[in-house]
C-alpha cells in the first residue's frame, strides 16, 4: 500500500501547485545512469521549491579531471531561443511584422517559386522550409573531425537547404522541428539591424541580464573558462573506436556557450517578461493547433505540434507540464526546462561521444528526477 499512498500525496501536491520535494539521491542516480557513450554530465535545479546541483563522469579523459560544476558548454540549438527572442523584440519595436512573408524582408534568399512564408512560421517550426541532408555537410566521425573548423555562413546553409523539396505544401499547416527556419531568422535579424545576430544577442540579452559567462562567438573556436571536453568516437581499423577531442570547433550557427547558472537566469527573465512585452512573450507559449509531421503518440505533442516560438512544451507522464529547449552539437548536448510559474527549473549538459544528438532516455530520466521524483 505504500506506493499508491506516495503517488496520491504527490498528485495532491501537484494539484495544490506545489511540486514534490527534490530528492538528491534520485537526481544523482539520474545523472549516474548516463550510458558509456557519455563522458560527463552536469545539472542544476533551481526555484522556490528547492535547489540542487550535481555532476557525474569526467571532464577531461586525458587528466581525469572531474566535471566542473560551474563549467561552460556549447548550446547548439538552445541558441534558437535567443534568436527567437531577438526577432520577437524586433516585432515589438515594429521593425518586423510576424504576419508578413519573410520574402518582404529578405527578397533574394528563398527561391522565387516559394509561397509566402510568414515570419512567425520561422519561429514556430511551421515554415515548410527544407532541411540540410547528410550530403550537404560532413556527418561521419572522420568527416566531423576533419571539418570541425570549417566556416559555414548562414547564406550558404540556407542555399544548400533550399535545393531540396519543401517539407509540406502550405506554410503554417504542419509543424516539424528543423534548423533552416532559424538560419533564415538569424539572417532576418542581421538584415534589419545591420549587425550580426551574435552582436544583437549580446547587446539585447547577454549584457542587460549580466550573463557574464555566456558568449555568442562568431569565429572563436575555443571555450573560455572552466569546461568539460567534448569528444567523438572515431572507428578504428581493428573494429574499435578512438575518442578524439573536438572541444575546439567552429561555433557555427548554433555556437553559443553558457553555464547552467546563466541559462537559469535567462529562462527566468524570459518567463517573467523582462525581455519581451506581453504580446510578444505570448508567442513563446503559443503552440499552433496543427499536426506534427511524422509525429506519434510517443512524442511530447502525441502527434500534434508542441513548439511555440523558440520553446517546446512537454507534459511528463504524471501530468507536470514544462517549457524549455534542448540543443546539441558535436560533443555537447544540453537543455533548459521550467514549469510555467518558475517554481522549478532545470538546466543540464552532457557530453556524448556519438556525434551529438539528444539521448532521450537520459534526458527523460533527468526530467523525471527533477519534476516528478
Amino acid at each position: 500500500m505504500a506506493a499508491p499512498a506516495a503517488r496520491s500525496v504527490a498528485a495532491a501536491e501537484r494539484a495544490s501547485g506545489r511540486l514534490p520535494d527534490l530528492d538528491p539521491q534520485i537526481l544523482q542516480r539520474a545523472l549516474s545512469s548516463a550510458p558509456d557513450r557519455v563522458t560527463g554530465v552536469l545539472a542544476r535545479v533551481s526555484g522556490p521549491d528547492g535547489h540542487w546541483a550535481g555532476t557525474y563522469g569526467t571532464g577531461d579523459i586525458a587528466t581525469g579531471a572531474p566535471v566542473p560544476v560551474d563549467g561552460r558548454f556549447r548550446l547548439g540549438s538552445v541558441t534558437k531561443t535567443f534568436i527567437g527572442t531577438v526577432v520577437l523584440q524586433l516585432a515589438a519595436e515594429h521593425r518586423v511584422d510576424l504576419d508578413q512573408p519573410v520574402q518582404r524582408y529578405l527578397p533574394n534568399v528563398l527561391p522565387g517559386g516559394y509561397p509566402p512564408i510568414p515570419v512567425r512560421t520561422l519561429l514556430n517550426f511551421t515554415s515548410s522550409l527544407p532541411e540540410l541532408t547528410p550530403d550537404d555537410l560532413p556527418t561521419t566521425p572522420d568527416g566531423i573531425v576533419e571539418h570541425r573548423f570549417d566556416d559555414h555562413p548562414l547564406a550558404e546553409l540556407v542555399a544548400k537547404a533550399v535545393r531540396h523539396d519543401r517539407l509540406f505544401q502550405e506554410p503554417g499547416s504542419m509543424q516539424v522541428y528543423g534548423a533552416t527556419g532559424y538560419y533564415v531568422a538569424a539572417m532576418l535579424v542581421e538584415n534589419l539591424t545591420g549587425h550580426t545576430y551574435q552582436q544583437e544577442i549580446t547587446n539585447r540579452i547577454l549584457r542587460p541580464l549580466n550573463l557574464r559567462d555566456t558568449t555568442a562567438p562568431e569565429t572563436d573556436t575555443t571555450i573560455p573558462g572552466p569546461h568539460s571536453h567534448g569528444y567523438i568516437a572515431v572507428p578504428q581499423p581493428d573494429g574499435g573506436t578512438r575518442l578524439v577531442d573536438i572541444t575546439e570547433q567552429n561555433p557555427g550557427a548554433g555556437g553559443m556557450i553558457s553555464t547552467t547558472a546563466d541559462l537559469d537566469r535567462f529562462l527566468t527573465a524570459l518567463f517573467r517578461g523582462r525581455l519581451l512585452p506581453p504580446a510578444e512573450q505570448a508567442e513563446l507559449f503559443t503552440v499552433p493547433d496543427v499536426p506534427y509531421l511524422g509525429g506519434s503518440d510517443s512524442d511530447p505533442g502525441h502527434g500534434r505540434a508542441y513548439y511555440g516560438a523558440g520553446l517546446m512544451r512537454a507534459t511528463l507522464p504524471d501530468g507536470v507540464t514544462v517549457w524549455g529547449k534542448t540543443g546539441s552539437t558535436f560533443g555537447y548536448t544540453d537543455g533548459m526546462f521550467a514549469t510555467r510559474d518558475l517554481r522549478r527549473r532545470l538546466v543540464y549538459s552532457f557530453n556524448p561521444t556519438n556525434g551529438g544528438g539528444n539521448d532521450l532516455a537520459l534526458v527523460n530520466r533527468i526530467l523525471s528526477a527533477t519534476f516528478a521524483p
